[in-house]
């Protein structure tokens, strides 16, 4: 009987979803360009020394609350499957086992991702009381399409529209093995008072979207996935 399905792989990631370049005047005030590193490192590396100093940055900006939920750092696999908790398989015995692969497929995918600031700019007036600016990054991803290929050509009816555990766990191993060669830029927006003191990444667009879509465009690249 053929195992039900999981919703596309595209999907689930898409909703699901660097290293400093040099030093803040002052070390407790991240600049503009380091802030987007930081965050960028905290949601996609799971790298917890970076959430934890972005939210310790941006507590004055948050009314005293974490801007990153420190949770997720316990725990990424468990953090995951938590936000697809709305996600259910009961008629498939192995939809847990589905579910955790899921999780490690997006959590050790992105993890190996390196994101880069290579520019900024900023607004030469305030609007609404505040500046907006835009960095620029430079994202290093793993080119896992000819590892892809080779899951497809070695485990018949692979479809990671319908995936089973062993097509996932290849694909994690597809992912682990693949160069850090792919390039992604994406731009991440930010804003921050008149002073300039503290720069709050914006809700509305952080440009994570463009990296995690990179990655997993690449499984439809391959023909694992429609």
């Amino acid at each position: 009987m053929r195992k039900a399905s999981l919703p596309s792989v595209f999907l689930l990631i898409a909703a699901l979803t660097g290293y400093q370049s040099a030093l803040p005047a002052k070390a407790s005030e991240p600049t503009l360009e380091q802030t987007a590193e930081l965050y960028y490192r905290a949601r996609l590396n799971y790298d917890r020394a970076s959430a934890a100093r972005l939210n310790k940055e941006l507590r004055p900006e948050s009314e005293g609350r974490d801007y990153i939920d420190m949770t997720m750092f316990n725990d990424p696999i468990a953090w995951q499957i938590k936000r697809m908790a709305s996600l259910t398989l009961k008629s498939d015995p192995s939809g847990r086992e589905l579910k955790r692969l899921m999780a490690r497929l997006i959590v050790e995918s992105s993890r190996r991702v390196r994101c880069t600031a290579v520019g900024s700019r900023v607004s030469s007036e305030p609007a609404d009381g505040r500046f907006h600016a835009t960095v620029t990054l430079d994202c290093l991803v793993p080119d896992a399409v000819a590892e892809l290929m080779q899951v497809k050509r070695s485990d018949e009816g692979a479809d990671m529209n319908n995936p089973t555990p062993r097509t996932l766990k290849s694909v994690i191993d597809a992912y682990a093995k693949a160069p850090l060669t792919r390039r992604i830029a994406t731009e991440m927006d930010l804003t921050a008072g008149l002073a300039k003191e503290r720069w709050m990444p914006s809700q509305y667009r952080s440009g994570i979207d463009l990296v995690t879509g990179g990655l997993i465009g690449q499984i439809k690249e391959s023909g694992l996935g429609r």
